[in-house]
């Protein structure tokens, strides 16, 4: 059996297992986009959002790039950010790193792949600035560490942008969290996240 045909069949028994415990199940799918909550995080094939959050479909959009990168001339992000700004309404925005993200390891080893370096030039900006406070770490550590400063640097990017600016202007919303998920005991924990007053004041000043 190919790949494909694995993929196909696995998608049938899916569809069965689906309307066995409920009926009406991709009846009330098609109407459930209505997510409250934009996530964004690393391309991977390890973390299941929907799965470590226990959220139903609908609740969360999730977006993914290599290294969860906010980029104001990343032209897929920003029409995802508009349309959920302003057509979904969504309040949270949560940027999501994680353990043992291969991005970190391509700054930290170093890559000699063009379009990654390039894709991670910001990243690699945000190693050398704090080099003197990481080089001494175990890799481990110095990984987490790293994409910690990854995700708190994703929060200011995302609270300068103007499409967040005009949503502030109007509300509190969308309020910004940055979280990591580690993959070796599955728990997801919190690097940052202020009140709202304080984060726009933020987004001013770094």
């Amino acid at each position: 059996m190919t790949v494909k045909e694995k993929l196909l069949l696995e998608s049938k028994a899916w569809i069965r297992e689906k309307t066995i415990l409920d009926q009406e199940y991709f009846n009330r799918l098609s109407s459930l986009h209505t997510p409250n909550i934009l996530w964004i995080t690393s391309s991977d094939s390890l973390v299941p959002v929907r799965e470590i959050t226990n959220t139903e479909p609908g609740e969360i959009l999730v977006y993914k790039n290599f290294g969860n990168l906010v980029k104001k001339n990343d032209l897929s992000f920003m029409a995802v950010l508009q349309d959920a700004i302003e057509v979904s309404k969504i309040e949270y925005i949560i940027v999501c790193g994680y353990s043992h993200c291969s991005s970190v390891r391509e700054i930290i080893q170093g890559t000699d792949k063009p379009l990654v370096r390039e894709w991670l030039i910001e990243l690699r900006a945000l190693y050398e600035l704090y080099y003197k406070e990481l080089d001494p770490l175990p890799n481990d550590q110095k990984e987490r560490k790293l994409a910690e400063l990854n995700i708190r640097q994703q929060i200011i990017n995302l609270s300068r942008l103007e499409i967040i600016q005009k949503a502030w202007q109007k509300s509190n919303f969308p309020q910004l969290f940055g979280w990591y998920f580690d993959l070796d005991t599955g728990s997801l924990s919190e690097v940052f996240s202020m009140e709202d007053q304080q984060l726009k004041q933020l987004s001013s000043l770094v």
